[in-house]
């Protein structure tokens, strides 16, 4: 289309619009049979990520008194996520999400947090 055109009302919007925020996609399809296929998203852990784990468990260990029960338990279910021969980024992501409301009162471990967090989606897995 060009400048000053608009759309019909009748015409079907295929079109995505976003304002503001942040949009992190997997696998997106727009149109009249348009079709996005997951395969599973896998990530590698490399050894940055694998450092950063070893902080977060120190932390943990440094601030128990201040965290919920089950925090180090999610914290060791994103370390065997990682290490497992196919870690799943979809897994991570979400367990990286937990964590992270878990942490909130420590600023330590908000930070690593976010680091793992942009370690996972900045990796092309």
């Amino acid at each position: 289309m060009t400048e000053g055109e608009t759309v019909p009302d009748n015409s079907p919007n295929y079109g995505i619009q976003q304002s503001g925020g942040v949009s992190n996609v997997g696998n997106q399809a727009v149109g009249q049979n348009a079709r996005a296929t997951s395969h599973g998203l896998q990530f590698t852990a490399s050894p940055a990520t694998n450092e950063l784990v070893a902080e977060l468990m120190a932390l943990l260990e440094r601030h128990r008194a201040e965290l919920p029960d089950e925090a180090t338990e999610v914290a060791e279910e994103l370390q065997d996520e990682l290490e497992s021969p196919e870690p799943d980024r979809g897994v991570i992501a979400r367990v990286l999400e937990r964590l992270n409301t878990m942490v909130k009162p420590v600023a330590p471990l908000v930070e690593t947090v976010g680091e793992l967090t942009k370690a996972v989606e900045s990796f092309g897995g």
